[in-house]
């Protein structure tokens, strides 16, 4: 009786980690494109995804609801690359004008009026967050500021201001 209890529970084990394992495969490269929209470097990115993947392993089994698994995942992966901006941003204020690698533009966007690199290193990051997973990742506001950890106006401000400077740096 105890073997086949312990069995059983490998098994449940292992059904674990197999679920946790497909779930990277398949959010690990959104995950990344969120972190990087964020952290504006692709290695600090990849750190910050390998960390909110650690924490989500940590509490896998716990989730309430496991049909939220991706929504969660999405979350921690926003929360902790936000709390790595403050860090790197914190330990860099008193460097002078410190140059950050930007991503590279699409096509549809080379020929644009903006010049997107500036106007993106200019959004905070919380904007970024916002713009990444409302335009780019489709999720709604409130699913955004969900992910965020804000309030929906909260999120809705932070696309107005960013959708403000966008225009602000069209008229120029």
């Amino acid at each position: 009786m105890v073997v086949q209890t312990a069995a059983a529970s490998m098994a449940e084990e292992s059904d674990e980690a197999d679920g946790f394992a497909a779930a990277i495969r398949r959010e690990t490269p959104r995950l990344l494109a969120i972190a990087h929209s964020i952290l504006d470097d692709a290695a600090a990115a990849e750190d910050a995804v390998q960390e909110s993947l650690l924490l989500a392993w940590r509490s896998w089994d716990r989730l309430r609801d496991p049909s939220r698994r991706q929504a969660w995942m999405v979350r921690i992966c926003v929360r902790h690359a936000l709390r790595t901006r403050r860090l790197r941003l914190a330990r860099m204020r008193h460097e002078a004008d410190t140059a950050t690698d930007v991503a590279e533009l699409p096509a549809h966007l080379a020929d644009s009026p903006v010049d997107w690199p500036s106007a993106w290193r200019a959004f905070s990051p919380s904007q970024r967050a916002v713009l990444t997973l409302h335009y780019h990742h489709g999720y709604t506001l409130d699913e955004s500021a969900a992910a965020m950890g804000c309030r929906p106006g909260t999120a809705r401000r932070h696309l107005h201001r960013a959708l403000e400077k966008l225009r602000r740096e069209v008229e120029a």
